[in-house]
């Protein structure tokens, strides 16, 4: 067959040099244990396999029921670790103490903040925190949570004490504010306790586990996985460009080689690679880094080809675009720094904000990633990602018809 003569001469003129193959499977697995060992190993963020929570100080400027109750409620976040603080320290103090990362954040109750929560019904937290780390970012998002919630229990305890002032009624205001704020305790502690539950259970038939969800490497594994197939592009494009350059291209259309070979044949030799890298980084978290790909073989192998498929009709994309041997650097380094970033190559993406996990989901290297922590951390068979296989899937066509469209015009 044409096209298997094509991908062979591919695979030979990329493997000929030493450099690629540093560059496909020594350079991944470098920065995934980089950035595994950054968020902690094997015992998750923060290398704390006991208490993996965010230390977080709070200073109570108002020493009220009200601070007392909202304090009970926020020391029993899973994300946050609080711990109490004498109100007489000094602002700049509390901000150097972010700076030196001795505390990832600062909750300070000032003196009201319990009439503002009575009188108005809203809270007005006063944190002070680094929003370009990840710990902050997860700390606001906590904060933000804890305030909605907060909010909704004070409306619960207002409505609480308007009712009974109606079919009761209070023999003065400090009776009234008695029964507000314990109310407002008892609104706060039925968050801890909802009458409605969920809990999620995934049942393998060969009875295997799946990865500890404190194992940081089931995030970056994936995540370089994907950054380095894309960024691996740059040679086998090159190739194309180089084919058509030197005239290659045009004698070969001079010989009975369907334009349809050509294509495949550069797409194959592709995906080869792409799916090559894929193996041994698997068989490399599999053996050395505890993450049980293995748990869902049948996924794992699925997912593997629908992202390989995805990465190499982007190659093909690059190769017919780019004019000249340098662009296909610049083309492949713009969609992966795009996509890995978007997608939560580099950091969870729930460490992100709001706006860019909603932005995530119109990248591939998010499916990717969801679908392979969701076979690691819950042991996900193929039902349960099938989903990010066909978006996958629909990313690879998505590139590959206008490769095929630009080729057929660029040829005739």
């Amino acid at each position: 067959m044409k096209f298997l003569d094509i991908t062979l001469k591919d695979l030979y003129q990329l493997v000929r040099d030493w450099q690629p193959p540093i560059f496909l499977f020594a350079a991944p697995i470098l920065f995934t244990l980089m950035f595994g060992l950054m968020f902690g190993g094997f015992s998750g963020p923060g290398g704390n396999s006991e208490d993996n929570r965010l230390p977080v100080w709070i200073i109570d400027e108002d020493g009220t029921p009200v601070t007392e109750s909202v304090i009970s409620f926020l020391v029993t976040s899973e994300v946050i670790k609080i711990e109490a603080k004498s109100a007489d320290m000094e602002l700049a103090d509390l901000k150097q103490a972010v700076i030196d990362e001795d505390v990832t954040a600062v909750i300070v109750f000032s003196a009201g903040f319990s009439d503002s929560i009575q009188v108005e019904g809203t809270v007005n937290f006063n944190v002070i925190l680094d929003e370009n780390t990840p710990g902050g970012i997860t700390v606001k998002q906590a904060v933000q949570t804890s305030a909605n919630r907060i909010e909704t229990a004070a409306k619960v305890a207002d409505e609480s004490t308007e009712l009974y002032s109606e079919k009761v009624g209070f023999t003065n205001e400090s009776e009234k504010r008695t029964f507000y704020e314990s109310s407002f305790q008892k609104a706060l502690a039925a968050w801890d306790s909802p009458p409605v539950t969920s809990q999620t259970f995934q049942t393998n038939t060969e009875n295997e586990t799946g990865t500890s969800s404190e194992n940081a490497f089931a995030q970056s594994l994936p995540g370089m996985m994907a950054q380095f197939a894309i960024a691996g592009l740059i040679g086998a494009s090159e190739i194309i460009v180089q084919e058509r350059k030197s005239g290659a291209l045009d004698r070969l259309r001079g010989t009975a080689v369907p334009r349809l070979a050509i294509l495949s044949g550069h797409w194959l030799a592709m995906f080869t690679m792409i799916f090559l890298q894929f193996i041994v980084l698997i068989t490399f978290g599999q053996i050395f880094l505890r993450l049980n790909f293995f748990s869902s073989p049948g996924a794992t192998l699925i997912l593997s080809l629908a992202s390989c498929a995805f990465v190499a009709s982007l190659g093909l994309l690059i190769g017919i675009l780019a004019k000249m041997p340098e662009q296909t650097a610049i083309f492949g380094l713009i969609p992966m720094f795009l996509f890995a970033g978007l997608g939560g190559a580099w950091v969870p993406i729930e460490m992100l904000g709001e706006t860019v996990q909603k932005v995530s989901k119109f990248t591939p290297v998010s499916w990717i990633m969801s679908g392979y922590k969701e076979i690691l951390i819950q042991g996900a068979g193929l039902n349960d990602i099938l989903l990010n296989i066909l978006i996958l899937i629909g990313f690879s066509l998505l590139f590959f018809i206008p490769a095929a469209v630009i080729f057929y015009r660029n040829q005739t």
